[in-house]
C-alpha cells in the first residue's frame, strides 16, 4: 500500500482548486470584434453574465446584444430620415423623427440596464408608429408616393424577433397586415390611388402581406433554430462540465481514501507495537488529520501508560531497596545480639 504522509496530502490539497477549472473544450473561443462595435456594446448592450449564469440569463444577454445591433441600424435610419423630414411635404415628419429618436434613446438605456423585453417593446412600438403615423398624416391622404412606406413595416418584425420571444413576430405581422388592409380601404386616399386600387387592389395588398408573412416565418425559423442550437450546446456543455466535475471528485475521493487507509495502517502498526510491549510507540499523525480524534487520545493513553510503567518500575526499585535495607538491618541486629552476649 502506498504510504501518503500528511505533508504530501496537504500539498495535494493546496494544489487542488476549490472549484474545477473549465476544460479547454468548454471555453468559448474569443471573437474578434470591431473596436466601434465594442464601444457601442459598452453603451447599448447588457453586461456579459458570468460563466455560472443560467441559460435564461445567457439568452437574455444574447437578445440584448442582438437588439443593440438593431438599435444601431435604427439610429442610422433615423439619421438619413432627417433630410427627408425637411425636404418632404409632410409637416409631421420632423416631430415623428424627433419622437422616434427620443424613444430609441430610452430603449438604448433600458437595454443597457438589462431590461431587454421592455426596451424591445418600446423599439417595436416606435417603429410600428414611425411608418404608420407617416402614412396617416400624409397631406392629401394616402397616395402612390407613400406606398413604399409600407415596406418599412418590416422593421418592427426584425425588432420583435431580436428583442422579444420569437412568437411575438407573428403578432406584429398581424398588426401590420391589419393596418395595411385598413389604410388601403378606409383611410382618406387620393383619387389616383382609389382608381388604381379599384383595378389592382390585390396586386398592391398581397405583396405587402406576403412580405410580412415571409419575413415573419423566416425570422421565426432562424431565431428558433438558433435558440434550439444554443440550448443543445448549453446542455452538452453542462454534461461535459458534470463529467469533468465527477472525474475531479472521483480523483479527490480516491486520494482521500488512500490517505485514510494509510492513516489506519499507521494506527494498526502502533497497536501491534504496543501489544508486543513497546509503550514508546506513538501514532505518527498530526493534528488536522481525519483520524486525529482517534490517534490523539490514543497517544495520550500510551503516554500515561508509559508513565505508569515508569512509576511501577520506580516503585519496584524502591521496594527492592527497602527489602534489601530490611535484610541488612536484620543481619546487623543479629550481629549486635551475638556481640552483646
Amino acid at each position: 500500500m502506498k504510504d501518503l504522509s500528511p505533508r504530501s496530502f496537504d500539498s495535494f490539497k493546496e494544489n487542488v482548486p476549490e472549484s474545477p477549472p473549465v476544460p479547454g473544450y468548454l471555453a468559448a473561443k474569443p471573437v474578434q470584434e470591431n473596436s466601434i462595435l465594442r464601444m457601442w456594446y459598452r453603451i447599448a448592450s447588457p453586461s456579459m453574465p458570468p460563466n455560472t449564469a443560467t441559460f435564461e440569463e445567457m439568452e437574455r444577454f444574447r437578445r440584448g446584444r442582438a437588439g443593440s445591433q438593431i438599435i444601431l441600424a435604427l439610429y442610422f435610419l433615423l439619421l438619413i430620415s432627417i433630410p427627408a423630414a425637411y425636404v418632404g411635404t409632410n409637416i409631421y415628419l420632423v416631430p415623428i423623427v424627433i419622437c422616434s429618436s427620443i424613444a430609441l434613446v430610452g430603449a438604448t438605456l433600458l437595454n443597457r440596464l438589462g431590461r431587454v423585453s421592455l426596451a424591445g417593446a418600446i423599439v417595436v412600438l416606435t417603429f410600428i408608429a414611425f411608418p404608420t403615423v407617416n402614412i396617416v398624416t400624409t397631406p392629401g391622404g394616402v397616395s402612390m408616393m407613400v406606398l413604399p412606406l409600407y415596406g418599412l413595416l418590416v422593421l418592427p418584425l426584425m425588432c420583435a424577433v431580436s428583442f422579444l420571444p420569437p412568437w411575438w413576430v407573428f403578432v406584429v405581422a398581424f398588426v401590420n397586415c391589419l393596418f395595411t388592409w385598413y389604410s388601403l380601404n378606409y383611410l382618406h386616399r387620393t383619387a389616383e390611388l382609389i382608381a388604381i386600387l379599384a383595378i389592382a387592389f390585390a396586386g398592391i395588398l398581397i405583396p405587402i402581406i406576403l412580405s410580412q408573412i415571409i419575413v415573419s416565418v423566416v425570422a421565426y425559423a432562424w431565431v428558433q433554430g438558433t435558440t434550439l442550437a444554443l440550448m443543445r450546446a448549453n446542455r452538452a456543455e453542462e454534461l461535459a462540465r458534470l463529467e469533468h466535475d465527477l472525474s475531479f471528485q472521483s480523483k479527490e475521493v480516491a486520494q482521500q481514501k488512500r490517505y485514510l487507509e494509510s492513516s489506519i495502517q499507521k494506527i494498526v502498526e502502533t497497536h501491534m507495537q504496543v501489544a508486543n510491549g513497546n509503550l514508546n510507540a506513538r501514532v505518527p499523525l498530526v493534528e488536522g488529520n481525519v483520524l486525529w480524534q482517534i490517534s490523539g487520545p490514543l497517544n495520550n493513553l500510551l503516554a500515561r501508560a508509559q508513565r505508569w510503567r515508569q512509576d511501577a518500575d520506580q516503585l519496584q526499585t524502591v521496594q527492592r531497596a527497602l527489602q534489601k535495607a530490611h535484610e541488612e538491618n536484620m543481619q546487623l541486629r543479629r550481629m549486635v545480639e551475638r556481640n552483646s552476649r
